[in-house]
């Protein structure tokens, strides 16, 4: 008779790393292979458009998402909360950032206006955050469940006021708002739709981070919730107030990247559909592909970030694959990266027994 066992184990980083980038490049592989056999094209068409992904400054136009986004994340995750709110938090945090915008006067104060909007989106995704740890401390319910049905709220909610009162006035009957004031918003780089300011402030946010989770004793704490919130409490902390911070953070980082999407990409309030763009849920595997590391989140970020141009490039391209083979090829390698993960931390052992 076979018995399989699976044994908890921690590989050193120095074969975590080489582990990861070879299934990285695994994947890489298989996209290049799947688009090429399925449709009868050249192999090395399918790499240039992959190296041109890679190459393509359009990539920092999803990295000011994914990056704030996934740091935010992996601050949960590491104190053993299951944030899948992230999606609703960016919403919500672009509403908050828009209001500021067309709806106060500090919208048309140049840099005063950035300031207050971008403060605001971070106080709105903490507090998106909130209802769900509540609930998840005092009454025991899943905050994993919570949060993803908030998503769901925060786009009824962002919809309703595009379709109805914060609907423009010069927009022919779309559903948005009027653009934000130009003093309220944060200058591209020429030619292109991203914004140098975000990136740098979410690579201050990585260093921050790094430096919260694993160099303060409030960051080692909430790393430690993971484990057992009852060492914790022995500890002296209260684990109920450290789950609440590390959900209001993760939240406010999420609710930053959204209203970076208001000031920089779409500089009005869409429907929510369109400003999260299913972006708070890739952040999940950008956080997990990172090992929940805030270091490695901006290298994470940059690879999936360059699969999304690429998923883009083989649609719109000569290989012209289609929305839903391009979303297969992407998906089998996060499922690859699913696997690098699982080996990374147990291993199977199998045993016959007579």
């Amino acid at each position: 008779m076979l018995k399989i066992s699976i044994i908890k184990r921690e590989l050193p980083l120095h074969i975590i790393i080489p582990l990861r980038i070879t299934i990285a490049v695994i994947g890489l592989l298989i996209s290049i292979v799947t688009a090429s056999l399925i449709f009868n094209q050249d192999p090395g068409t399918t790499i240039t458009f992959l190296v041109n992904s890679f190459l393509d400054l359009n990539i920092f136009r999803y990295i000011s998402v994914f990056l704030p986004t996934a740091l935010g994340l992996s601050i949960a995750y590491s104190a053993g909360l299951w944030n899948l709110g992230a999606e609703g938090q960016i919403v919500v945090g672009a509403m908050g950032a828009t209001f500021i915008a067309l709806f106060t006067p500090l919208g048309t104060i140049e840099y005063v206006g950035v300031i207050a909007s971008l403060l605001f989106a971070f106080a709105m995704g903490a507090i998106w955050a909130i209802a769900a740890i509540v609930l998840k401390v005092y009454f025991g319910i899943n905050e994993a469940l919570t949060t993803l049905m908030m998503n769901y709220i925060a786009y009824y909610l962002v919809d309703y006021l595009v379709y109805g009162p914060w609907r423009g006035r010069g927009v022919y009957g779309y559903p948005e708002t009027d653009m934000i004031p130009i003093q309220c918003r944060l200058q591209r780089v020429a030619g292109y739709s991203f914004s140098l300011y975000p990136l740098f402030t979410s690579l201050l946010l990585t260093i921050l981070v790094f430096l919260f989770l694993y160099r303060t004793r409030i960051g080692i704490s909430i790393r430690a919730l993971s484990s057992s919130f009852r060492a914790v409490e022995l500890s002296g902390i209260s684990s109920t107030k450290l789950a609440i911070l590390a959900f209001m953070l993760s939240g406010a980082l999420a609710g930053f990247a959204g209203g970076t999407e208001v000031l920089v990409y779409h500089r009005k309030l869409v429907p929510g559909a369109k400003i999260g763009a299913g972006m708070g849920y890739t952040s999940i595997m950008v956080a997990w592909l990172s090992s929940l590391n805030p270091v490695a989140v901006p290298l994470s970020a940059y690879y999936v970030s360059s699969l999304y141009i690429f998923s883009l490039a083989i649609q719109i391209g000569s290989i012209n694959v289609g929305d839903a083979i391009a979303r297969a090829v992407i998906g089998t390698i996060f499922l690859l990266t699913i696997v690098s993960e699982f080996i990374a931390r147990y291993r199977i052992i199998l045993r016959f027994r007579g």
